[in-house]
């Protein structure tokens, strides 16, 4: 998944955590709790956590992480411990849980909750995780750049030459592969070893032709590096992100999801192995599961909730948008992220490593 932190940000957190570990990380100050978020930037509204301020005397202080390799090193260290709540895709989830970082949601909160989510997202977070938000993975691309509207994942891996140089990937392990997989109407979570190298063929056809193989959100506090950007490797949400600052029509984004299919991707609250479950650390998770505050948050953040009674609340702007709720179609030509063997993913590795 993505969002939003500087690189040199992200290279500074794991000092800025090591020095929250002494720390209890669920405190209270005046009869005010606060519980500590370990987060995506841009991933829960303000209003939201005002909301919470008022109505139940508790705060959320957010920590940022802009790659999920450093939220896992982070998880799999005594660092964790400086977190109440931490923000996980589900795939990953399920690892970190098997290495014993993860507590299981209390069975009566899971229970309660239950109602508010479609069992195949309840199933995908498991015993170890309360559904939060999903999204899909996709293409960005600059309208004033194309003629015609982007609708294939060739339109990335094969761009035309007037796009060399000015194409942004981003080489994770599962990400590039699933989307050079999905390009040849293949599984793109298989571990096939033929499959692999087909794969590998086509990335390394598009690599000459890079501006960067880094994730485009890493370059927002450079706007100078993406104005040398026209296309993009990316997830529903992120043109938002883009557009939010954005000054004329020429430099607007879309967002796309290739004729092809996609990978869903979905984000759970998670518990940290080792935290004290406290009454405003079940509040907390219970607020932001309201299908109300569901509704807010996701229109708000700009993403798609897991919610089912939250579109009760949402805006019709919200309900329309095809990058939040795509139609049927979409969703019988995607594949809810899922593990590939251990074989595959060493192999993922190894292709992403070459490449770099």
């Amino acid at each position: 998944m993505n969002r939003i932190l500087s690189k040199d940000a992200s290279r500074r957190l794991a000092q800025v955590v090591s020095l929250c570990t002494l720390c209890i990380s669920s405190y209270v100050f005046g009869g005010h709790g606060v519980i500590s978020l370990y987060n995506w930037e841009a991933f829960l509204a303000d209003s939201v956590k005002e909301q919470l301020g008022k109505k139940h005397n508790v705060s959320i202080e957010e920590t940022y992480f802009s790659d999920e390799g450093v939220r896992d090193e982070v998880m799999l260290s005594e660092r964790r411990h400086a977190f109440d709540l931490v923000v996980i895709e589900s795939v990953r989830l399920q690892l970190l849980a098997e290495q014993g970082v993860i507590a299981k949601i209390p069975k009566t909160l899971k229970d309660e909750l239950s109602p508010n989510f479609d069992s195949k997202w309840s199933d995908a977070c498991g015993d170890y995780g309360i559904p939060y938000a999903w999204g899909t993975s996709g293409i960005l691309y600059r309208k004033s750049a194309f003629e015609t509207p982007v609708t294939s994942w060739n339109d990335l891996l094969h761009p035309t030459k007037g796009l060399k140089s000015r194409i942004a990937m981003y080489y994770n392990p599962i990400d590039a592969i699933a989307i050079a997989l999905l390009s040849e109407n293949k599984d793109p979570f298989s571990s096939v070893n033929q499959d692999l190298k087909q794969a590998y063929a086509l990335l390394s056809q598009q690599r000459p032709l890079l501006y960067t193989s880094d994730y485009i959100l890493n370059y927002l506090d450079s706007p100078e590096k993406i104005g040398n950007i026209d296309i993009a490797f990316g997830f529903s949400g992120d043109e938002f992100v883009l557009n939010e600052d954005v000054q004329g029509e020429e430099n607007e984004w879309a967002y796309v999801v290739p004729e092809e299919g996609t990978t869903i991707w979905l984000e759970c609250l998670t518990i940290p192995q080792g935290t004290f479950v406290s009454s405003d650390l079940l509040t907390v998770i219970r607020f932001l599961s309201n299908p109300k505050i569901a509704a807010l948050n996701a229109e708000e953040s700009w993403f798609s909730t897991p919610n089912q009674l939250a579109l009760e609340y949402v805006s019709q702007d919200y309900l329309s948008e095809p990058s939040l709720n795509p139609p049927q179609s979409v969703f019988e030509k995607s594949f809810l992220y899922r593990r590939v063997t251990d074989l595959g993913l060493l192999l993922r590795q190894r292709i992403v490593e070459e490449l770099r």
